[in-house]
This record gives structure tokens, sequence and C-alpha cells, in this order.
């Protein structure tokens, strides 16, 4: 396949947007709907001008995509802007008018007016400001919206929230989000959406409410600081063979590229400068199926490659260099002292920037882990992170058992582990010991998501323990944190079996096949079929076979699987 690659055009009051985005794989699910929510993300935040009330920001999809399914070839991407209809047309006009506007001569600081007349030869500044604004963003917002589909069929994850603004800094989140700091950041940001500053903590929003205020108050302007965070990325993407190939010198030069953004910091990196090595280096555990840390001080990345731990990165934006307070500068058509010229702008972006953020991180990530994995179509990446995945289980890891209700699970579990020499954990059993309560209890008291909740609580914790034989419920990999867990500790055997043996097999009183247990147990392979077969390591076909014909069949699949370990 060909790298991701992209380019954007238009200006700020121009027509519309455009962007191209090339080396997209195809059989992704890609629908306008999914790049708006992004642009309409992009506006959010306190302390925003008046533009963002004018753009409706609807984006149309002109080439690349057929019936709603990426084709694999060049994507186009075009964003009216809705201001140069109604203020703009002729001041911006790709014709020749007579209409033109008042010439812009006085150059503000902190803004490309200056540079852009140096090195285009402008004699209007607003042949410079154009197209240096932030404006451009939402085109890479909306590029990156379409990434962050792919991404998103292979469980890797990027969001964001606000650190500081002004002299206000964040403080600790609060503890029912920890977990998302490490299982899915997309989740994480739409917690941060919640927030009019997009922060974690409602003392956090108040306090950066208050900054943007006395900005506002002194007609003035504020800047502050984001974090993006990366989940799901497996080990191995990026390399230090050679320079301009790091990861994390990408992700430098992606961040430093959003207008305004003047610091970048990798992991806990201006911290780490002020700490001794043995303060700063995250050490390693032997946990579980692998290798585990206590902390992650290096964001995710060593030598340039991402460790199997979230990957997080910061910007520091300076205020938006168009003052209120207009600050001096020097007419170019005179010579003269003046006040700067004044754009209509924000008093703070800083939100707005952290949706960027995540933008250009995804698409930064997504160029190298494309690269890493190879091939043209979703399905093929797909099959490419499994391996990569079990390239990464450098040791001896969990053996997950996964299937239909009624598949063998419970059945096989024990039988393997005992050829195995392991352990075995029974999920559901373990379930009801911890609640005190039988799994179609927990069901009708706290519904499915509260039952999904505390399975992911459970293979947390497994994944951390010693190496056993775990026999997963049936629905439990439809959760994106126990498909972490178990991606990163061990191996995923799917015992397939038809839905009639299943029907046959299954106990009666589990709550998702009351009622209909043949229909339900069909609508259910339906669904989760496809996902067992893209996340599991190998594939058991229990039917016409005793469960310890199965077991034994099993046990081979793991001795393979443990045989392709560099370690060994």
């Amino acid at each position: 396949m060909s790298r991701l690659r992209f380019l954007t055009a238009g200006e700020s009051h121009g027509p519309a947007l455009v962007g191209i985005l090339d080396g997209m794989p195809a059989g992704v699910r890609l629908l306008v709907e999914h790049i708006a929510r992004d642009l309409q993300r992009r506006k959010l935040g306190y302390g925003r001008g008046g533009r963002m009330k004018i753009e409706p920001e609807l984006p149309r999809i002109l080439a690349g995509v057929r019936h709603g399914v990426t084709m694999g070839t060049p994507l186009a991407i075009f964003i009216e802007n809705a201001d140069h209809a109604k203020a703009w047309a002729t001041r911006m006009a790709v014709e020749p008018s007579d209409e033109r506007g008042n010439e812009v001569s006085l150059p503000r600081p902190g803004h490309a007016d200056l540079t852009g007349a140096i090195k285009f030869g402008h004699r209007d500044l607003r042949n410079s400001l154009e197209r240096a604004s932030a404006r451009e963003t939402a085109t890479r917002v909306a590029l990156a919206a379409a990434v962050r589909r792919a991404l998103d069929e292979l469980d890797v994850r990027v969001g964001s929230f606000v650190t500081s603004i002004g002299e206000a800094h964040a403080t600790e989140p609060p503890a029912g989000l920890r977990d998302l700091f490490d299982e899915d950041a997309d989740a994480l940001a739409l917690e941060a959406d919640k927030s009019s500053v997009r922060a974690l903590s409602p003392r956090d929003d108040e306090a950066f409410r208050v900054q943007i205020e006395r900005a506002q108050q002194e007609r003035d302007t504020v800047g502050g600081t984001f974090e993006v965070r990366v989940t799901g990325l497996p080990p191995g993407v990026g390399t230090y063979a050679q320079h301009d190939l790091r990861l994390d010198g990408l992700l430098a030069r992606a961040l430093a590229s959003i207008p305004a953004i003047k610091a970048v910091e990798l992991g806990d990196g201006f911290r780490n400068a002020e700490l001794f090595g043995s303060k700063v280096h995250d050490p390693m555990d032997r946990k579980g199926g692998g290798i585990a840390r206590p902390t992650n001080h290096a964001g995710g990345l060593e030598g340039g490659i991402t460790n199997g731990e979230p990957l997080f990165v910061r910007g520091a934006m300076k205020p938006i260099a168009t003052v209120p307070a207009a600050l001096r500068s020097v007419d170019l058509s005179s010579g003269e002292a003046d006040a700067a010229h004044v754009e209509r702008s924000d008093t703070c972006a800083v939100p707005a920037a952290a949706v960027v953020g995540e933008a250009v991180v995804a698409l930064a990530v997504a160029e190298e882990l494309f690269a890493k994995l190879g091939g043209d179509s979703l399905a093929e990446l797909q099959a490419a992170l499994r391996l990569a995945w079990r390239r990464a289980r450098l040791l001896e890891g969990h053996v997950y058992l996964c299937g239909l209700p009624g598949s063998g699970k419970s059945t096989v579990g024990p039988l393997l582990a005992n050829l195995l020499g392991l352990p075995l954990i029974d999920l559901d059993a373990r379930l009801e010991k911890s609640a005190g309560r039988s799994v179609p209890e927990i069901f009708s008291a706290e519904g499915e998501d509260g039952f999904r909740a505390r399975e992911a609580a459970q293979v947390r914790e497994i994944s951390r323990g010693p190496r056993s034989v775990v026999a997963l419920g049936g629905g439990a990999v439809t959760s994106r944190a126990i498909r972490h867990h178990v991606r990163r500790s061990g191996h995923l055997i799917w015992l397939r079996a038809p839905v009639d043996l299943c029907a046959g097999r299954a106990a009666a009183g589990r709550p998702l096949l009351a009622g209909d247990p043949v229909g339900k147990l069909a609508a259910l392979a339906s669904t989760r079929e496809p996902l067992y077969a893209r996340i599991s390591d190998a594939q058991i076909d229990v039917e016409g076979l005793s469960p310890e014909q199965v077991a034994r069949a099993c046990a081979a699949a793991v001795r393979s699987l443990e045989a392709e370990r560099a370690w060994r």
C-alpha cells in the first residue's frame, strides 16, 4: 500500500476548504456523519469567537467512498466556508474584482502577516493571513476523522483534554476516569467534551473559565496546554533505524504544525528533565501474560518506537495573536507607528486546539501503523495486527477462550487447563462470586452495561495475575477494555460452533437468550462472530468433536502460538 499522505487547500474566507487523503485502506465504513462529528467538536470551547457560530461545518465527501465504504483510492473532502457568501464573496473572489476591500497594511505581532509578506512579496497582508489562519485546521480534522474510522476498527483510539489555561492548571482527574486513560482515549475525550473548556473535572472547568473571563475583561487573549492520548497501539510502531522516522520526532513535528503551538512535550518530558534517571525511567515487572510498567513517564515511546503503554503527548498554545486591545505595529503603507490590524478572533482556542491535536496525532500515528502492518484493505490490516500483537508477547501468556454461549468454553476450559498444567478461571463464576449474585440477577439489577463493566474489572485484574486458562463470557470481547487487556496478556482461542449446536447446549436462564434461544443466538452470532474472527489468534471448529478432542486441539494451537515467540 502507499504511505498515508495528505494535502489541504483553501483560505479562511475563501469559497471552501478542500483536502485530499491518499493511502486510506479499502473496506472502512465511512459516512459524512463521522467527519461532521469531529468538525463539530473543533467548534467547542468557552471563549471562542463569532466565526464558529457562522460556520455550520457541513463536509462533503467528493471521492474515495462508494455506498458508505472506502475504496482504497484517494479521499477528497470539501468544506464550504459559509462566511464567504455572506460577507467575502467579492473581497475573496477567485476572479478579478474591483471590490477588493481595504488593503491590510498593519501586521499583527505574533501572526504571519509580516513574514508572509516578506516571503511571498504580498502588498496586501490579507494574502498572508488568509492561508496562515487556523481555519486550515478544519481540513486536517476532517481528513483525520476518516483515518480515525480505520484506527477504530483496529481498536486504536485517540483523545484529548485540556491541562491548563493561563495560570490555572488541571488537578488530578476523577478516579472514575482513570481506566479510560489506559483503555479508551476516545471515550476519555468525550468525557472532556462535556465541559465547556474540555476539562476533566468541574473544579478545573471553573478555574479555566475564570482565566478566560479575566482575559475578556482586559480585552486580551490567553493560551494554555492540552494532552493527546492514544490507546491500543501495539508495540513496535516507529523505528530508530533512521532519525527522520522516529515516531517521537514525527509526533513533535505534527503538533508543532498547528498554528500557535509553541512547545511540545513527549510523555513527562519537561518534568523528567528535572529528575534523576532512577525517578524517570519506567521499571519493568513480570505480571500475568507479560511485562507491565508501574509508571509511564516515557509516554509509551522508547527509542522512537511504541512500547505497548498508552502514548501521550502535550502541546502548549500561545495566546491568539489578534489581541482586541491592539498591540503596537508599523503601517507598511506609510512607515508610521500605529495599532495592529484586528480580525475577528477567539479569546481562547485551547479546547479547539486539543481537538486539532487529536487530528494531527491520529494522522501521524496512522501513517506509521499502516506502514508497519502493510496491506491495502482493512481486512489485511486486521490480520497483520493480530500478528503484531502475537510478536509483542515475548513471554508465556494467558490462554483465553471465547465463543458463543453453548460453544463449550466452561466444559473445555478445565480439560485444557489440565493439559497445559495451568489453573482455570471461569469468568462468569468469578464474577458471580465477586458480586454475590448470579449472572441473571446482575443483568436484572444493573443491565448489560453494568454487567460488562464488572466483566472488564475482572479481566483487568486477571490479566495482571498468574498465567491461567480463562473461559470468557460469550459477549466479553465486545468490550473494548477487555480486548485491550486480552491482546496485551495472552492468546485468544475461538471455539467456533454452529448456532443450532449452541442452542441445544446453552443453559437455561441466560439473560440474552430468554424467550427465543435459537433466534437470539443467531442474532448474536451475526454480530459477534465477525469480531471473534477479527481478534482471535486461533480458531477451533468444535462440531463433531468431543470436549477432550476440542481441548487437545486448543492445546496444540497454544503450543504452536508459543513456538512463534522470539524468547522461548
